[in-house]
């Protein structure tokens, strides 16, 4: 009777172990499918601070950017030749109506991080919660544009306050752009959304002030065509590493508790000086002085070109700065080397010369704004040595927030300030009519030439426009560009393997591998 009775139980205790094995097996395949922590060691990328936002629609911080970039993707992206390619979409834009409605479409079976797939009613969706939350960089590119998704369900139609043959470059293809959909559940206060991109969020996996680790999303098949992997990347996790302190940042580097770091000035010799690290250099900012156009005498040419003339740009280059000549950094979207042939080099003397000529005060006042950093007061004070030997015996700095200057209208007559932007749009931004023309330009001839160069269709014809934009700029001394802030980023070798750099500077890793 035992014996009867031993059969049922060992069948029963069969069933519950295969059940069980079956049940590890479907959580061990979940694990693996979410890879967090498995197949290897992260790729560690340190910063200095936590933006404490990463959604790419309600943030501009340059960090929070260099973090979604790995998560988020936008419709389409550039080559390094500067060829405009899609990513969620397919490549082909159809365009009607002289360039104000174009209508594209989405390529088949991408998916988001959740496993919905992506459709024309989330890109819509994506675009209309970017203008309701209204804290996007590209909120006014956006701001009239209509987005309607089509009955097909893969493509969709972009209506155009006005012609703009360059609205898929400039716009669509923006890390910002990024097509998002609904959040992920999660009990922090941040909302997280789901993407499209080659990594994921992991609030579980998030540190404020600390750390934030991206894992690889194994789905993932629909990478850019510059990348020779296509499939999920080969690096299981990405953590960016918060270190408020710089000489921490930097022993965490040398030590292998960090495999990537932009350097400072004062680091950049002594890594250059260690075996194993790759240097990567990028352009940030153009430094340039401006004039404010609100006071007449900066409204004449010869005021301009005598300032223009008694600096000289080689004396401000500092290890970490090049020499700018135009408007545009060269890897901005409608750079132009030739425009440097109208600018006004050097001479002091000349300089002395019109200023006598004009009857320019010398004892006046003249009020440098900058903002406020130790590197722009050690410009400063270059600048305002050299505007004394030019006769300006009363040259006063004054140093205000940088956001303030951006923000608020400022009592100035120089400007010692910088911008970084990806294209030439930005002298439309900063001269044209709107809160970012700081320096008070009333003559709409820049900002006319930027819309026409947008409504033009041909290539070459669009980038005489631009070049004579910066003419303007140069040649009448709207501003003077003065140095380009590097940027190095160093990588420690023993940590990674076949990483590149991209023409905008940032690196990419969906080649790499990190090493054990």
């Amino acid at each position: 009777m035992k014996t009867m009775r031993f059969f049922p139980l060992l069948k029963k205790n069969i069933k519950t172990m295969v059940l069980l094995s079956a049940w590890v097996l479907i959580v061990l395949t979940w694990i693996a499918w979410r890879s967090d922590g498995t197949g290897g060691r992260p790729l560690v990328i340190i910063w200095g601070d936590d933006p404490g936002e990463y959604d790419p629609q309600r943030t501009s911080h340059p960090i929070a950017e260099d973090v979604f970039r790995h998560v988020c993707e936008p419709l389409f992206y550039e080559d390094s030749e500067g060829v405009l390619h899609g990513l969620l979409a397919e490549d082909n834009i159809e365009y009607e109506t002289n360039g104000k409605q174009f209508t594209i479409h989405l390529r088949a079976e991408i998916s988001f991080h959740n496993g919905t797939r992506l459709d024309a009613q989330t890109v819509q969706a994506s675009f209309e919660r970017l203008k309701l939350l209204g804290v996007s960089p590209l909120l006014n590119k956006l701001r009239d544009v209509t987005v309607i998704a089509r009955p097909d369900g893969r493509s969709i139609t972009f209506s155009l306050p006005e012609p703009d043959f360059e609205f898929p470059r400039l716009v669509l293809s923006n890390p910002y752009a990024a097509i998002v959909s609904i959040p992920i559940e999660n009990s922090s206060s941040l909302e997280w959304v789901n993407c499209t991109g080659p990594y994921r969020f992991a609030p579980e996996l998030y540190q404020p002030d600390h750390s934030l680790t991206l894992v690889r999303n194994n789905a993932y098949h629909w990478p850019p065509e510059y990348f020779m992997n296509r499939e999920a990347a080969n690096i299981p996790q990405i953590r960016f590493v918060f270190e408020v302190d710089q000489s921490t940042r930097l022993s965490n580097l040398i030590e292998g508790m960090g495999c990537i770091l932009s350097l400072s000035r004062e680091d950049l010799s002594t890594v250059t000086a260690l075996p194993n690290f790759r240097l990567y250099q990028a352009m940030g900012g153009v430094t340039y002085i401006g004039f404010n156009f609100q006071y007449a005498r900066w409204q004449d040419i010869r005021s301009r070109q005598a300032i223009a003339l008694a600096i000289n740009p080689y004396s401000l280059l500092e290890p970490g700065f090049r020499l700018a000549e135009t408007p545009l950094t060269p890897n901005t979207i409608g750079f132009d080397p030739n425009i440097a042939s109208f600018g006004h080099n050097y001479d002091l003397k000349r300089s002395q010369a019109l200023l006598s000529e004009i009857n320019f005060d010398f004892n006046a006042e003249v009020v440098l704004l900058i903002p406020e950093s130790n590197t722009y007061r050690q410009i400063a004070d270059m600048v305002q040595e050299q505007l004394n030997a030019a006769g300006l015996r009363n040259v006063l700095v004054r140093e205000l927030p940088r956001t303030e200057i951006l923000t608020e209208r400022q009592d100035f007559d120089l400007l010692l300030f910088d911008y970084a932007w990806g294209d030439y749009t930005a002298m439309e931004i900063f001269l044209g009519p709107g809160p970012r023309n700081v320096l008070g330009y009333g003559d709409n001839r820049i900002a006319e030439l930027i819309k026409q160069a947008r409504a033009t269709a041909g290539i070459e014809q669009r980038q005489q426009l631009i070049s004579e934009a910066q003419r303007i700029i140069i040649e009448e001394i709207v501003w003077k560009p003065l140095i380009i802030r590097e940027i190095t980023f160093a990588v420690n070798g023993v940590c990674i393997a076949g990483e590149r750099q991209a023409v905008t500077g940032e690196l990419l890793f969906h080649d790499a591998e990190s090493k054990p």
